[in-house]
Protein backbone atom coordinates (compact mmCIF):
# COMPACT_ATOMS: atom_id res chain seq x y z
CA UNK A 1 0.00 0.00 0.00
CA UNK A 2 1.16 3.11 -1.07
CA UNK A 3 1.94 5.74 2.30
CA UNK A 4 1.62 8.71 0.28
CA UNK A 5 -2.69 7.75 0.11
CA UNK A 6 -4.60 10.19 2.11
CA UNK A 7 -7.67 8.48 4.04
CA UNK A 8 -11.02 10.32 3.93
CA UNK A 9 -13.06 9.11 6.52
CA UNK A 10 -16.06 7.43 5.99
CA UNK A 11 -19.25 9.94 5.53
CA UNK A 12 -22.76 9.18 7.23
CA UNK A 13 -24.11 7.77 4.28
CA UNK A 14 -21.15 5.28 4.27
CA UNK A 15 -21.59 4.71 7.46
CA UNK A 16 -25.28 3.92 7.39
CA UNK A 17 -24.37 1.70 4.08
CA UNK A 18 -22.41 -0.60 6.10
CA UNK A 19 -23.98 -1.33 9.01
CA UNK A 20 -27.12 -1.72 6.90
CA UNK A 21 -24.87 -4.18 4.59
CA UNK A 22 -23.45 -6.08 7.77
CA UNK A 23 -26.79 -6.63 9.48
CA UNK A 24 -28.54 -7.69 5.91
CA UNK A 25 -25.49 -10.12 6.10
CA UNK A 26 -25.54 -11.11 9.42
CA UNK A 27 -29.56 -12.02 9.44
CA UNK A 28 -29.07 -13.77 6.22
CA UNK A 29 -26.31 -16.30 7.82
CA UNK A 30 -28.85 -16.48 10.66
CA UNK A 31 -31.13 -17.89 7.53
CA UNK A 32 -28.57 -20.37 6.75
CA UNK A 33 -28.30 -21.66 10.06
CA UNK A 34 -31.68 -22.33 10.97
CA UNK A 35 -32.06 -23.78 7.54
CA UNK A 36 -29.29 -26.16 8.73
CA UNK A 37 -30.63 -27.11 11.86
CA UNK A 38 -34.05 -27.62 10.56
CA UNK A 39 -32.69 -30.02 7.61
CA UNK A 40 -30.56 -31.61 9.90
CA UNK A 41 -33.85 -32.49 12.42
CA UNK A 42 -36.54 -33.39 9.56
CA UNK A 43 -33.62 -35.80 7.77
CA UNK A 44 -32.56 -37.43 10.69
CA UNK A 45 -35.44 -37.31 13.13
CA UNK A 46 -34.55 -40.66 14.87
CA UNK A 47 -30.59 -40.01 15.34
CA UNK A 48 -29.00 -39.65 18.20
CA UNK A 49 -27.72 -36.16 19.34
CA UNK A 50 -23.86 -37.15 18.21
CA UNK A 51 -25.06 -38.25 15.14
CA UNK A 52 -27.52 -35.42 14.09
CA UNK A 53 -24.57 -33.25 15.24
CA UNK A 54 -22.28 -35.02 12.24
CA UNK A 55 -25.43 -34.39 10.07
CA UNK A 56 -25.30 -30.61 10.62
CA UNK A 57 -21.73 -30.09 10.41
CA UNK A 58 -22.06 -31.28 7.37
CA UNK A 59 -24.99 -28.87 6.51
CA UNK A 60 -23.35 -26.17 8.42
CA UNK A 61 -20.98 -25.57 5.37
CA UNK A 62 -23.88 -25.24 2.51
CA UNK A 63 -24.84 -22.01 1.45
CA UNK A 64 -27.91 -20.68 1.18
CA UNK A 65 -28.81 -21.73 -2.42
CA UNK A 66 -27.50 -25.48 -1.73
CA UNK A 67 -29.38 -26.06 1.64
CA UNK A 68 -32.74 -24.66 -0.48
CA UNK A 69 -32.29 -26.83 -3.23
CA UNK A 70 -31.75 -29.76 -0.39
CA UNK A 71 -34.80 -28.50 1.15
CA UNK A 72 -36.56 -28.74 -2.22
CA UNK A 73 -35.66 -32.07 -3.48
CA UNK A 74 -36.63 -33.71 0.32
CA UNK A 75 -39.88 -31.63 0.52
CA UNK A 76 -38.95 -30.35 3.85
CA UNK A 77 -41.51 -27.02 3.90
CA UNK A 78 -44.42 -26.31 2.12
CA UNK A 79 -45.09 -24.66 -0.96
CA UNK A 80 -45.48 -21.51 0.65
CA UNK A 81 -42.20 -21.55 2.56
CA UNK A 82 -40.20 -22.87 -0.37
CA UNK A 83 -41.32 -20.06 -2.43
CA UNK A 84 -40.63 -17.69 -0.02
CA UNK A 85 -37.10 -19.56 0.36
CA UNK A 86 -36.50 -19.14 -3.41
CA UNK A 87 -37.52 -15.81 -3.71
CA UNK A 88 -35.45 -14.42 -1.19
CA UNK A 89 -32.36 -16.51 -2.63
CA UNK A 90 -32.54 -14.08 -5.26
CA UNK A 91 -32.60 -11.13 -3.09
CA UNK A 92 -29.45 -12.36 -0.69
CA UNK A 93 -27.70 -13.03 -4.36
CA UNK A 94 -28.28 -9.15 -5.24
CA UNK A 95 -26.97 -8.22 -1.85
CA UNK A 96 -23.81 -10.70 -1.86
CA UNK A 97 -22.55 -10.40 -5.63
CA UNK A 98 -24.53 -7.04 -7.30
CA UNK A 99 -25.07 -4.68 -4.98
CA UNK A 100 -22.72 -2.47 -6.05
CA UNK A 101 -23.69 -3.44 -9.67
CA UNK A 102 -25.17 0.00 -11.20
CA UNK A 103 -24.34 2.15 -7.96
CA UNK A 104 -20.40 2.71 -8.27
CA UNK A 105 -20.69 6.27 -8.95
CA UNK A 106 -23.09 6.91 -6.34
CA UNK A 107 -20.85 5.08 -3.82
CA UNK A 108 -17.66 5.89 -5.39
CA UNK A 109 -18.97 9.80 -4.46
CA UNK A 110 -20.28 9.05 -0.73
CA UNK A 111 -24.10 9.78 -2.43
CA UNK A 112 -25.60 6.70 -1.24
CA UNK A 113 -29.66 6.94 -2.43
CA UNK A 114 -32.33 6.26 0.03
CA UNK A 115 -33.84 3.68 -2.25
CA UNK A 116 -30.69 1.44 -1.82
CA UNK A 117 -30.75 1.71 1.49
CA UNK A 118 -34.01 0.90 1.85
CA UNK A 119 -33.72 -2.56 -0.91
CA UNK A 120 -31.03 -3.56 1.43
CA UNK A 121 -32.97 -3.10 4.74
CA UNK A 122 -36.47 -4.97 2.92
CA UNK A 123 -33.59 -7.92 2.68
CA UNK A 124 -32.34 -7.81 6.18
CA UNK A 125 -36.50 -7.78 7.17
CA UNK A 126 -37.19 -10.88 5.05
CA UNK A 127 -34.58 -12.60 6.35
CA UNK A 128 -35.76 -11.91 9.81
CA UNK A 129 -39.09 -12.57 8.76
CA UNK A 130 -38.23 -16.44 6.97
CA UNK A 131 -36.39 -17.19 10.62
CA UNK A 132 -39.19 -17.10 12.19
CA UNK A 133 -41.49 -18.97 9.93
CA UNK A 134 -38.23 -21.71 10.35
CA UNK A 135 -38.42 -21.43 13.58
CA UNK A 136 -42.26 -21.97 14.25
CA UNK A 137 -42.07 -24.64 11.31
CA UNK A 138 -39.65 -26.62 13.23
CA UNK A 139 -41.39 -26.37 16.92
CA UNK A 140 -44.93 -27.39 14.29
CA UNK A 141 -42.26 -30.98 13.44
CA UNK A 142 -40.79 -31.38 16.83
CA UNK A 143 -44.72 -31.35 18.25
CA UNK A 144 -45.83 -33.84 15.29
CA UNK A 145 -42.80 -36.10 16.49
CA UNK A 146 -44.01 -35.86 20.24
CA UNK A 147 -41.55 -33.66 21.37
CA UNK A 148 -42.93 -30.93 24.32
CA UNK A 149 -42.64 -27.84 22.85
CA UNK A 150 -44.84 -25.02 24.77
CA UNK A 151 -41.40 -24.12 26.38
CA UNK A 152 -40.03 -23.42 23.14
CA UNK A 153 -42.53 -22.01 21.66
CA UNK A 154 -43.27 -19.41 24.80
CA UNK A 155 -39.56 -18.19 24.44
CA UNK A 156 -40.23 -17.71 20.71
CA UNK A 157 -43.43 -15.45 21.75
CA UNK A 158 -41.35 -13.58 24.43
CA UNK A 159 -38.48 -12.92 21.62
CA UNK A 160 -40.97 -11.47 19.43
CA UNK A 161 -41.96 -9.08 22.06
CA UNK A 162 -38.75 -8.04 22.19
CA UNK A 163 -37.94 -9.44 25.92
CA UNK A 164 -34.32 -10.48 25.78
CA UNK A 165 -33.56 -14.11 26.88
CA UNK A 166 -30.34 -14.97 28.57
CA UNK A 167 -29.35 -17.89 29.85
Amino acid sequence: MKENVIKIPANNNEINLYCFLGEAILKTQIVEQALSYSITLKMNPQETKERADEFLKKYQSYTLGHAIKIATKERLYNLSLQDELNAFLQQRNWLVHKVICGNEEDLNAGNIKEELFHKIKTISDKAESIKCVIEYDLIDFCSSKGKDMSETLALLKLQEQGIRIRK
